[in-house]
């Protein structure tokens, strides 16, 4: 159950920050602080993937936009967030790998 909270907020944080919003939470009280500058590392990959930002904010996974910055936070959680769910649950397992060896 406490990790189904913290990867919905894993999400929330993902989405915030590919929309350019301010945060609510600390990555740090996400996930352990000795792998969260990695997973910083790995957020910014998973934005690449997420948004485009040439003439606004566009979605790259559906290609819809331009977006204002809450219209792509709220088009990112409504549409996509199964999406970025997994891309962060896929993320965690290969930093956990990297930090067990």
């Amino acid at each position: 159950m406490r990790q189904e909270i913290a990867l919905k907020k894993l999400v929330e944080y993902v989405a915030r920050k590919a929309s350019a919003l301010t945060q609510r939470y600390e990555l740090e009280d996400l996930v352990a602080p000795s792998i969260a500058p990695l997973f910083e590392r790995s957020i910014d990959k998973m934005i690449v993937t997420l948004v485009k930002r040439n003439g606004g904010l566009r979605c790259n996974l559906c290609d819809k936009g331009p977006f204002t910055k809450r219209g792509m936070y709220l088009h990112l959680i409504r549409v996509h967030a199964k999406d970025i769910e997994f891309m962060v649950q896929e993320e965690l397992k290969k930093l956990l790998e990297v930090v067990r060896k």
